[in-house]
């Protein structure tokens, strides 16, 4: 019969693997909790998009092109869409559609950008900067964090530019 210490072992690996069986949306934390990008090199598609949602596209695109992930247009690393999905109370959403065979990053991430709510020229660029900041696993900040508000990654301002904390944990994370 089995040690006591051996069945924990074996619940606690169950677990994880089950954990990570279910994709999620990105929360990622700013400590590489999230959607881990495949590699630093993505490629980025929009679907569809109006001229708002290309702008933000456009601009989330540029801004990681300043921390260590190269980008290229095409296809098969992130999807970007915009549409009105109604009254959601986000703006922006982010998520995994296709991790890896190990679970451990993300092949495709999609972006979607909610046309529902009236946004200014310069909040859509900083919701593109703030979503593809999602697809670098960043996550959001805080007042606590962010003391000079100039983080695209704060939710409650907006930002359009990552600043060096950002720009640090994409190279931390990738």
């Amino acid at each position: 019969m089995p040690s006591t210490s051996l069945r924990i072992s074996g619940a606690v690996a169950m677990s994880a693997v089950l954990l990570m069986a279910f994709p999620t949306t990105s929360y990622a934390g700013h400590d590489d909790d999230g959607t881990d990008p495949d590699n630093r090199n993505q490629a980025v598609k929009g679907f569809s998009l109006t001229s708002n949602g290309t702008s933000a596209m456009n601009h989330g695109k540029a801004e990681l092109e300043r921390s260590v992930i190269s980008t290229s247009w095409g296809g098969g690393d992130i999807e970007v869409y915009d549409g009105s999905y109604g009254d959601t109370g986000w703006h922006g959403r982010t998520d995994c559609t296709d991790w890896n065979a190990l679970w451990t990053s993300c092949d495709i991430v999609r972006v979607r950008l909610n046309q529902s709510y009236s946004k200014t020229a310069s909040q859509w660029k900083s919701l593109g900067c703030h979503e593809f900041g999602h697809t670098a696993d960043l996550g959001h900040r805080a007042r606590s964090n962010d003391t000079d508000n100039n983080s695209c990654m704060r939710v409650e301002i907006w930002p359009t530019r990552y600043d060096q904390h950002d720009l640090n944990a994409i190279q931390a994370g990738t």
